[in-house]
C-alpha cells in the first residue's frame, strides 16, 4: 500500500520490555505530536517477528507503547475532561490504569513539559488522541540490507509518488477510506486496548 506522506518515529520494544516508558515519550517524533495535537489520525506501521509470525497477537510496540503514549497524552493533553476522567488503558486484556497513572506521576518535569507543549496548538474541536496501529509479520527481522534497500528505493526516487496512491489520512473521510483498505488487505489493526478481543471478551462475560 503506497502512500503520499510519512514520517518516521521508533518504538523500541526493548524499551517497553524494560519498563522504560519514559524514554518512549522523550523519543516520540515532533511531527508525530503536532499531528495528533491537530486531531490528525495517526497511522503507526510495524511489522511484527515474533507472536505476530505466530498468529498470537500484535507488536508491543502497539499494546503497550502505544496504549501508554495514547493513555499519557489523554491525561496531559485534556486535564479536566471526561475524555481524560474516563481514559481506561487496557494490555492484554487487562485494566492497567493505576499501572500508567503511577508511571506518568513518575515521568521527569522536562518530558512532562514536552507532552505539555503540544496542548497549546490543540483546536477547540479536537477532543481525543487519534492513535491507530498497522501491523502484519515480516520475515525480514534484523535484515538490514533489506530495509536499506526498501528505504533507499522510496526516498532516493520518485518511486512512491504514484498516481494511484491513496491520500496520507488527514480528514475523517480519508481516515475513514484508510482504514477500510487496510482491513481488506493483509494488514490488522490495533485502535486500543480496550477494543481487543480479550477484553472485549472479559467484558461480556
Amino acid at each position: 500500500m503506497h502512500v503520499r506522506r510519512y514520517d518516521y518515529c521508533r518504538i523500541q520494544s526493548s524499551l517497553l520490555e524494560a519498563g522504560h516508558v519514559e524514554r518512549v515519550i522523550t523519543e516520540l517524533d515532533s511531527s508525530l505530536m503536532l499531528d495528533l495535537a491537530l486531531g490528525r489520525a495517526c497511522f503507526v506501521w510495524d511489522y511484527g517477528s515474533r507472536d505476530v509470525v505466530k498468529g498470537k497477537g500484535n507488536p508491543r510496540a502497539l499494546w503497550y507503547g502505544l496504549e501508554f503514549v495514547r493513555y499519557a497524552l489523554r491525561k496531559e493533553w485534556f486535564p479536566g475532561t471526561e475524555v481524560a476522567e474516563k481514559a481506561i488503558a487496557v494490555t492484554r486484556g487487562k485494566r492497567v490504569d493505576q499501572d500508567f497513572d503511577r508511571k506518568l506521576t513518575m515521568l521527569d518535569r522536562s518530558t512532562k513539559r514536552k507532552i505539555r507543549y503540544y496542548r497549546q496548538f490543540i483546536p477547540e474541536s479536537v477532543s481525543d488522541v487519534r492513535l491507530i496501529g498497522v501491523y502484519r509479520a515480516t520475515t525480514h527481522d534484523d535484515d538490514t540490507e533489506f530495509y536499506r534497500s526498501v528505504l533507499h528505493a522510496n526516498e532516493l526516487t520518485n518511486e512512491l509518488f504514484t498516481s494511484d496512491a491513496p491520500p496520507s489520512p488527514r480528514y475523517e473521510a480519508e481516515t475513514i477510506e484508510a482504514i477500510e483498505r487496510l482491513g481488506k488487505g493483509e494488514f490488522n489493526l490495533y485502535f486500543s486496548g480496550a477494543e481487543e478481543p480479550a477484553w472485549l471478551n472479559q467484558k461480556a462475560r
